[in-house]
């Protein structure tokens, strides 16, 4: 678990340090005056700080060859420090929810995982609609119940603990600005559990896309006061 904390940490670096060369490369104010004598561009403007809300619908599936892809919801709030008008960073809270079928095993059951998901990402803004987005992110294991298992102690359809864990992954999409504060994105994630389960019929891998629409609670296209 160790090293793929640490393939992932190494990850997130080199994603931040292609972001980083990108930008050395682009022109700004200062490039644009002297190689056009123009002055500041006026649309060269942005919000330090803002705050998005955000709905989504999760596509996610297994690495076993006897599941089947299931939706899941999720909802979250992030809050995104943009160091210039194109780089940025966002951190959030979420609650995930992850379904998918059994195919021909366990009587065609479903399960459901549930977690509360940190993310940690770098955006890229390559003009105020769009950015591209990667990062990290952390899934706290609520709870994970299968639609016909009985739990022999509680007599509930909760796992016994253990056969499902936190788990931990990559994730790398684009958002686009449909109309004022409003945007819709599909993002690729990948989960995998911090430890091992206790039965190896039960899945530690988890992947797939999100569709997710979203409002930022400041303007992006009006100048800070």
């Amino acid at each position: 678990m160790l090293m793929y904390i640490r393939s992932m940490f190494r990850f997130f670096l080199s994603f931040i340090l292609i972001f980083k060369i990108s930008f050395s490369y682009c022109q700004g104010d200062k490039n644009l005056y002297k190689q056009y004598r123009t002055g500041p561009d006026p649309n060269n403007f942005f919000h330090k700080w803002n705050y998005s809300l955000h709905a989504k619908l999760n596509l996610m599936n297994t690495n076993l060859d006897y599941t089947k892809i299931g939706i899941g919801k999720g909802f979250g709030f992030n809050i995104q420090r943009l160091t210039s008008k194109t780089f940025g960073f966002n951190l959030g809270l979420e609650f995930n929810e992850i379904i998918y079928r059994y195919e021909g095993y366990f009587n065609d059951s479903k399960d459901y995982l549930k977690f509360f998901s940190i993310p940690l990402s770098i955006r890229l803004y390559t003009n105020r609609k769009l950015f591209i987005e990667g990062g990290i992110k952390y899934h706290y294991l609520i709870s994970a119940e299968n639609s016909q298992n009985v739990n022999p102690i509680d007599n509930s359809n909760n796992y016994i603990d253990g056969l499902f864990n936190d788990s931990i992954g990559p994730f790398i999409g684009f958002e686009y600005q449909v109309w004022k504060r409003l945007c819709v994105g599909i993002h690729y994630q990948y989960l995998k559990s911090a430890k091992q389960n206790l039965l190896e019929i039960y899945p530690n891998i988890f992947n797939g896309l999100t569709i997710k629409i979203g409002t930022f609670i400041k303007n992006p296209y009006k100048r800070p006061e």
